[in-house]
């Protein structure tokens, strides 16, 4: 059951993710999880720090999995269990949960960042042309340039 210590340890924790102190969010998402094991926003965000910080992927995963099958429908379920993938250098799976996650918000600009850093590229404008064919890559250019809306929804 979520307490006010629960809650305030974990917007504790997210203060110190901000900061860029892992170590201080792990052990606030650790006491927030501990209060309430079947919280999924507490377990995502437990088991993304006790995998980045803690290196115990197999649990990060486990645990990011679990929220994300409680409640499916939140981004950053979605972008907690990308960051572990990314940590155990698994990129196929990291973008495979990426896409995932765009589909409930389209315009998330954390993911499409992830998405970017993993070398993520949308289908060529005509897939019958290679990519490197001066076609493709004129109207990529001209589409990217004055549609930037058009290009962004043909990455889900």
């Amino acid at each position: 059951m979520t307490t006010d210590s629960s809650e305030e340890q974990f917007r504790a924790g997210k203060r110190y993710l901000k900061e860029d102190n892992m170590d201080k969010a792990l052990r606030a998402f650790e006491k927030a999880y501990k209060e309430d094991r079947d919280s999924p926003i507490y377990m995502s965000y437990y088991g993304m720090c006790k995998a980045l910080r803690g290196g115990e992927m197999g649990l990060g995963l486990e645990l990011c999995t679990r929220a994300i099958k409680k409640e499916f429908h939140k981004v950053e379920y979605y972008i907690n269990l990308g960051k572990v993938y990314m940590a155990a250098g698994n990129k196929k799976g990291a973008l495979k949960v990426f896409k995932t996650g765009l589909r409930f918000d389209p315009n998330s600009e954390e993911i499409n960042k992830y998405l970017i850093e993993l070398g993520f590229r949308s289908k060529s404008i005509i897939p019958a042309l290679k990519r490197s064919n001066p076609i493709n890559k004129f109207l990529g250019i001209f589409f990217r340039r004055t549609l930037p809306k058009f290009m962004k929804k043909k990455t889900n």
